[in-house]
């Protein structure tokens, strides 16, 4: 009897064996802007060949990993041992530069993470004459229409295209800065500044932006458009050229 006992637990260990040793078949991943998939292949499996049923274990112990700027995510499993990892990111507006590092905030003007990580289409905020900042809590400014102008031009530039030097452009790709000053924003671009003035009728100023820069691709120089007024049949604009540009 203590045998069969043993001969079947040693079966079961075989065939327990033999499933932990079943690589996952497809993986793929969604939702990712800020990571690269090899990068969070690393973050999540930390292994060249996961496992199936150690990831879904894994899983249904609810054994995740802490990944920077990911809020949360979920793995799907599919036909074929297949595993889809869906990522639901942080909303992220901008980042502030301290010495090395950059303290990224979403979108309540909240700081989500403090990192040296610089990271692709999340645009700097300077001059808003913040001098410290804590992680999980709002940005110290005086004045909370500053943070829902930076969401404002943050989500314009994010989604809108321009034709540039030939080719459809993302705005994203040709910032480098949003600057904040006693006199309003500026958006600083490839070789153009564009001053914005105060909050007020922001949208229409962007807009605007949009369909005046085409015109001045592979030039230098300040577009100001701070004395936009809508309905205008020729709306008013000042570009003052770089000197030798």
């Amino acid at each position: 009897m203590k045998k069969a006992l043993l001969a079947v637990l040693l079966l079961l260990g075989a065939a327990l064996l033999v499933l932990l040793l079943i690589p996952a078949g497809e993986i793929r991943f969604e939702g990712n802007d800020y990571y690269s998939e090899e990068e969070l292949w690393n973050d999540i499996f930390r292994d060249e060949k996961p496992r199936y049923f150690v990831v879904r274990a894994q899983e249904w112990l609810g054994k995740h990993k802490e990944i920077p700027f990911v809020d949360h995510y979920e793995l799907v499993f599919g036909p074929k041992r297949s595993i889809t990892v869906r990522l639901y990111e942080r909303s992220l507006a901008g980042y502030l530069k301290f010495q090395d590092y950059y303290l990224y905030f979403d979108w309540s003007g909240t700081v989500v993470e403090s990192s040296r990580q610089p990271l692709e289409d999340v645009f700097e905020v300077s001059g808003l004459g913040v001098d410290h900042a804590v992680v999980g809590e709002k940005l110290p400014v005086t004045d909370s229409n500053v943070i829902d102008t930076v969401l404002t031009i943050s989500q314009f530039l994010r989604k809108e295209s321009i034709r540039w030097k030939q080719q459809e452009t993302k705005l994203s790709d040709l910032t480098k800065r949003i600057r904040f000053g006693g006199d309003g924003a500026t958006v600083e671009l490839e070789d153009i500044q564009v001053f914005l003035g105060g909050s007020e009728q922001m949208d229409g100023k962007l807009f605007l932006m949009a369909d005046i820069l085409p015109e001045l691709s592979g030039r230098k120089g300040t577009l100001y458009l701070d004395n936009y007024q809508a309905g205008a049949v020729r709306p008013h604009y000042i570009f003052k050229e770089e000197p030798g540009s």
